[in-house]
C-alpha cells in the first residue's frame, strides 16, 4: 500500500482487485471519528439496558427522585465532612 500526500489529503493506493486510488478528505476523517463515536455510545447503551441489576438501581433511583429522596451535592458533601468520612 502507498500514501501519497496532497495538500489536507492522503490518497491510499492499493492493488489487488482494490480501488486504484482512495481520497479521504479531513472532513470524511472527522465524521468518521463522530459515528465511531456515536456508536460506541450506542453499545454502551444497549450494554446498561441488558444489565437487570443496572436497570433495577436506575428504576429505583427515578422513584427516589419522584418521591423526593434526594439531596444536592453540597448538603451531600456536608454530612460526609460532619461524619469524617472525607
Amino acid at each position: 500500500m502507498n500514501m501519497l500526500k496532497y495538500e489536507s489529503c492522503e490518497v491510499i493506493v492499493w492493488c489487488d482487485l482494490m480501488p486504484e486510488g482512495v481520497l479521504l478528505t479531513n472532513e470524511d476523517r472527522a465524521l468518521l471519528v463522530k459515528v465511531s463515536s456515536l456508536l460506541e455510545e450506542v453499545v454502551e447503551t444497549f450494554s446498561i439496558l441488558e444489565d437487570k441489576e443496572a436497570m433495577l438501581c436506575l428504576n429505583q433511583a427515578e422513584k427516589d427522585v419522584k418521591a423526593g429522596r434526594v439531596r444536592d451535592y453540597a448538603e451531600f458533601l456536608g454530612e460526609l465532612k460532619e461524619t469524617g468520612e472525607i
